[in-house]
């Protein structure tokens, strides 16, 4: 066999006659005669592991000036010094019940495995570590806060009675559940830390308002977060519309409400005359003081992340634990309920109210686009409204993306003349957004072209079309948030996906998959399947630490086993002060410090 190096003589300059040299490459048959070009080589020396060739070899991520060769010997070389000084971090039960090798080990052989079946066993072992890690700070949470005392509320509840029964439609049975649920934790004297889950237009919000009444009517104050400012003033507004007629003050806090008017709600909150309090994360500051606090909601709450999960706003003269109630319109993939907020009790309204009709979702080329704007004329003719998406602002960096400022101009002038257009984007000072957003919502524009700040929670029951340009751009948790904007009144909706480039095949097929399910769960599934824990719908958009290694999809009986174990360590160690509980906290503190509860139990 011949091996030929073109042009790179310093090669021969390493070999000498009678070394025995490991090459690898592609086979070529040339001239009668079979060939390597340029192929890996490794000189063999006696007594020392073959690194390069003729093994399965880890392909590292390189910067400039760095090769393969150079990276692999020094990681090889540090796991050697090693040794199996690695601290354990996982307990010996379930060491030995999953025959799994010691982390010192584990990590050489993920580098360097013998073959693929060592490799897998090495991988469960690493991806423990990562669940079994957060399956015990979860349970310490759970735990922590189940021993808090709430505030006792167990009145009958007379004003949640008087708004469900002047509402013009029934609950559906998945409300009547959740609520359910919840008004059992608030009656139950423990501390409520409680997640709930519903797609987009399933009602989340009203529950969670007879969730704040039946607080506000026993004399306790509640408080309600959002993400956005444009979310916090329609938060405000509709709750305002339902509760000021039952005699409940609502205020609105924001961080650009004017001085005056801030301080003069502060000075109320104090008082105790505000009884809900809706804002952004101003009201965490410490100078809001709701004094008879009992209720905290928090909307969005992958929005917010991990730290600031079931953290009390302001302060309050209680001495008892805030009840939390977390909600989320972005469907958690089943395969992370557990991984992600397995300290949160779950609520899931899975139902939509009756009457709405499911959106329509097309997916068109953007030279096929005169439907979509024949349709948009269709709807501002029948006095129904159009929200117009672009992923950015402006084109400044160069990429081959309409802005939302020229699209804006474009419809005005060329496109729909005869349409009332409006512009709504994030660098809009947090004044205009509001004037825009609330022209829009009376009716005096027809046409609202926007960046992804509508993504969250915009309920404008007259708009029926969605236009997303680019929708490659975004992942199928903002298309499925964006999509959650229109079909919330009776009338038929549609949400155009217009591709104004090209696309690959796989991106067509993702956007063909999402235009062809609109059950969120199953779209956090295919996200997750598709991008995995870190990028998708799970860690890192709700706020939990990334994972380097574990998939919960893919793992989900080491999640399972993982979260049997933690429950088993806890029970023989509730405090962590035994071998196995030292080893773990230890291991918990050093990934998750922040996020540990006071004590255990």
């Amino acid at each position: 066999m011949f091996c030929l190096w073109f042009n790179q003589r310093y090669v021969l300059k390493q070999f000498r006659a009678g070394q025995r040299v490991l090459v690898s490459g592609t086979v070529q048959w040339r001239s009668g005669q079979r060939q390597l070009a340029h192929p890996d080589f490794e000189i063999q020396t006696p007594g020392r592991e073959v690194l390069h060739t003729g093994r399965l070899v880890p392909v590292y991520g390189l910067t400039a000036g760095v090769g393969q060769h150079w990276l692999r010997q020094l990681v090889h070389q540090a796991l050697e010094e090693l040794g199996d000084e690695l601290p354990e971090t996982l307990p010996d039960a379930l060491l030995r019940s999953r025959n799994l090798p010691a982390r010192g080990p584990a990590l050489r052989t993920l580098h360097f495995p013998g073959d693929n079946d060592a490799l897998e066993v090495a991988r469960q072992r690493l991806v423990c570590d990562e669940l079994f890690g957060i399956q015990v700070l979860m349970a310490l949470r759970r735990d922590h806060r189940r021993a808090q005392q709430g505030v006792r509320l167990d009145r009958p509840g007379d004003l949640t009675r008087r708004l469900v029964e002047g509402l013009p439609f029934e609950l559906t049975g998945a409300q009547r559940r959740v609520l359910a649920e919840i008004l059992a934790d608030l009656r139950g004297g423990g501390s409520m830390h409680r997640l709930l889950q519903g797609d987009v237009g399933s009602g989340k919000t009203l529950v969670a308002l007879i969730a704040a009444l039946f607080v506000i009517e026993q004399g306790w104050q509640a408080l309600l977060m959002a993400p956005t400012e444009v979310l916090a003033r329609q938060h405000g507004v509709n709750l305002r519309r339902l509760a000021e007629p039952l005699g409940v003050n609502v205020e609105t806090l924001t961080g650009s409400t004017p001085a005056a008017q801030r301080r003069s709600i502060l000075a109320a909150a104090a008082a105790g005359e505000v009884d809900l309090l809706v804002g952004t994360h101003a009201v965490i500051q410490e100078e809001v003081h709701l004094p008879r606090l009992a209720l905290t909601i928090v909307d969005e709450q992958h929005r917010f992340g991990v730290r600031q999960r079931g953290r009390s706003a302001g302060t309050s003269d209680t001495d008892h634990a805030v009840h939390v109630l977390v909600m989320s319109a972005t469907p958690i993939p089943r395969s992370l309920s557990l991984t992600l907020y397995g300290d949160l009790d779950l609520s899931l309204i899975d139902e939509l109210p009756p009457g709405r009709q499911p959106v329509v979702t097309r997916l068109v080329r953007g030279d096929d686009e005169a439907a979509v704007w024949d349709a948009v004329r269709r709807a501002a003719a029948a006095g129904r409204q159009t929200f117009v998406v672009h992923p950015v602002i402006d084109e400044t960096e160069g990429q081959d993306l309409k802005a939302a400022t020229a699209e804006y101009e474009r419809l005005r002038t060329e496109v729909l003349p005869d349409v009332a257009v409006a512009l709504l984007h994030g660098r809009l000072k947090p004044r205009q957004k509001a004037s825009v957003m609330d022209a829009f919502t009376r009716g005096e524009s027809q046409v609202l072209v926007a960046t992804t700040v509508i993504e969250v929670g915009v309920d404008v029951a007259a708009a029926t079309e969605m236009v997303i340009h680019d929708p490659d751009r975004f992942g199928l948790a903002q298309l499925h948030q964006l999509r959650g904007r229109v079909g919330r009144g009776a009338d038929a909706s549609t949400c155009w996906l217009v591709c104004d480039r090209f696309v690959p095949a796989e991106t067509w097929e993702r956007l063909r998959f999402f235009a062809a399910h609109g059950d969120g769960f199953d779209l956090a599934e295919e996200d997750l399947r598709r991008r995995g824990p870190g990028d998708a719908w799970g860690v890192r958009q709700h706020g939990a630490p990334g994972f380097k290694l574990a998939n919960p999809l893919r793992d989900q009986d080491l999640v399972a086993i993982c979260r049997n174990e933690a429950r088993d360590l806890l029970a023989r160690d509730p405090g962590l002060t035994g071998p196995d509980g030292i080893r773990v906290k230890n291991a918990i503190a050093a990934s998750w410090g922040h996020a540990l509860p006071t004590r255990a139990g």
